[in-house]
């Protein structure tokens, strides 16, 4: 799982190599009754998509060398 402040959420990507994010609390938890696909967000205005794409890349990463074993923490 990939924890990015920019963003103020919490991403993965699931077994079938979803990419999902849910909203992070100030613990630094996810709040994962809100959990929801990326490719389903309806507004990109604003959004970094480099940082974005380097997320779902990194957790793509993750999965396949780590099975979401680790956790990290990012822009």
């Amino acid at each position: 799982m990939y924890s990015s402040e920019h963003f103020g959420r919490l991403f993965w990507v699931d077994d079938n190599l979803d990419f999902k994010s849910c909203p992070l609390f100030n613990n630094n938890t996810g709040d994962f009754e809100r959990q929801d696909y990326v490719q389903d967000w309806q507004d990109f205005e604003g959004v970094d998509m480099e940082l974005l794409f380097n997320i779902f890349k990194t957790c793509l990463h993750s999965k396949q060398i780590y099975h979401n074993s680790i956790s990290l923490k990012g822009a």
